[in-house]
């Protein structure tokens, strides 16, 4: 265990090889996690700077931050893929001057060179080109695709380090439901219309038949009423 002396010398000697940050070392401090394979001189093609592709893997790296080897490989295809496709837009500008200067040497009788004439001298290695920029813009799409499903799972809720959700503007809450009316069948409701309407027009009563006169017959004579005698004894 080292004794206070010892601790208080390393602490003395610490500040004397380190030296206070500046503007160049911060600016500078960027580049640290773009030491990989990425920016190899190898990399580094005729006209191309070995900075320039410093300054796009860091810009990579520090937007995408990646965590483990898996993220760091994705982002280090994406800066590749971007890096090639640079340089076939050079190889393309490159290509138009070639085949200018090959069309005017086979033509010596032509004023001057076309853009037809000098896709037409060199139209194969157009196509090459082509095909090659358009492998290289589906490979960067494909990595950029697996790279935000990685971020995303490591986003999950399940994830302690994720970030907090914005909290949701609160809503009025809905007015209570109407209480549900009863439902009447069809029948019962074509019952009361019909009960309604009886009320409302009443039929009319059915007129009474005549009474029927007697039937006629023989008149029959009706007894003489007897005389009351007197009780004087007289008629």
């Amino acid at each position: 265990m080292p004794s206070p002396k010892q601790t208080a010398a390393n602490h003395t000697n610490s500040q004397k090889s380190t030296a206070p940050p500046t503007t160049g070392t911060q600016a500078a401090s960027r580049y640290n996690s773009a030491k990989h394979g990425i920016v190899a001189t190898t990399q580094i093609m005729f006209d191309e700077s070995a900075d320039d592709l410093t300054e796009l893997a860091a810009e990579y790296h520090e937007h995408h931050n990646p965590a483990d080897p898996g993220q760091r490989f994705l982002v280090d295809t994406l800066v590749n893929n971007e890096w090639r496709i640079r340089r076939l837009r050079r190889a393309e500008a490159e290509l138009w001057d070639h085949a200018t200067n090959i069309f005017m040497a086979a033509n010596t009788e032509v004023p001057a060179c076309t853009s037809g004439d000098a896709f037409a001298t060199a139209a194969p290695t157009f196509e090459r080109l082509q095909r090659v920029a358009n492998s290289c813009e589906r490979i960067y799409h494909r990595a950029l695709e697996q790279l935000q499903a990685k971020v995303g799972q490591a986003l999950s809720p399940a994830n302690p380090d994720a970030p907090p959700q914005p909290p949701q503007p609160e809503t009025a809450p809905a007015p209570p439901a109407a209480p549900p009316q009863p439902e009447q069948s069809k029948t019962s409701s074509a019952k009361l219309g019909s009960f309604r309407q009886n009320l409302k027009t009443p039929p009319a009563a059915a007129s009474k038949p005549p009474d029927a006169p007697p039937p006629a017959g023989p008149l029959t004579s009706q007894p003489a009423p007897r005389p009351i005698p007197d009780p004087d004894g007289s008629n």
